[in-house]
């Protein structure tokens, strides 16, 4: 199978997973149970190459604490003026394994922290570093913005640099600020 014959079944993989997500977590389904049943579902429902990778952040408004739950997914970055911070996990993706190994990490925020999430295609644009997520750290730490659309565009301008001006691969950031914790 080519690379371009896995971009439309990644996708349906991809939708198929946060419709599932959705359903069982506003029915009152645990997180954990949730991942586990979706893990489950396109283990079983799969042939070898059909996979999905699982990127989750919960913030508590409340008491500011961040939740990240990473099976597969690239690095988060939580950027706090010009300080990078890289949360990553080294986990295979939900339908690799018959039983997933749910990889959970959390941080207090105090407010006026950024959180960046990429998919591979961001990530994966810079082919001349071994250590993919070295060249997104530093960017984030030199962008001197806080504004999410602008700091968004440089970094995906930067990735379609990277492709000498073509995307290779789907580029997707998720952006969001925290303001202030109540």
């Amino acid at each position: 199978m080519t690379e371009w014959d896995r971009g439309p079944r990644a996708k349906k993989s991809s939708s198929t997973v946060i419709k599932m997500l959705k359903r069982l977590l506003t029915t009152g389904f645990d997180k954990d149970i949730s991942i586990g049943l979706i893990n489950s579902s396109v283990n079983l429902n799969s042939d070898d190459e059909t996979y999905a990778t699982i990127d989750i952040s919960i913030i508590d408004r409340t008491t500011g604490n961040i939740e990240f739950i990473k099976n597969g997914a690239c690095p988060t970055f939580i950027k706090s003026n010009n300080k990078v911070e890289v949360v990553k996990a080294i986990s295979l993706p939900a339908g690799i394994m018959q039983d997933i190994d749910l990889v959970v990490y959390d941080k207090d925020l105090k407010g006026g922290e950024i959180i960046v999430m990429c998919s591979d295609g961001i990530l994966e644009s810079n082919t001349e570093l071994v250590n993919k997520e070295i060249w997104v750290k530093e960017l984030l730490e030199n962008i001197e913005t806080d504004e999410i659309q602008k700091i968004a565009n440089i970094l995906l301008q930067e990735s379609i640099d990277n492709g000498l001006g073509i995307a290779k691969d789907d580029m997707t950031i998720l952006i969001a600020k925290i303001e202030k914790i109540n």
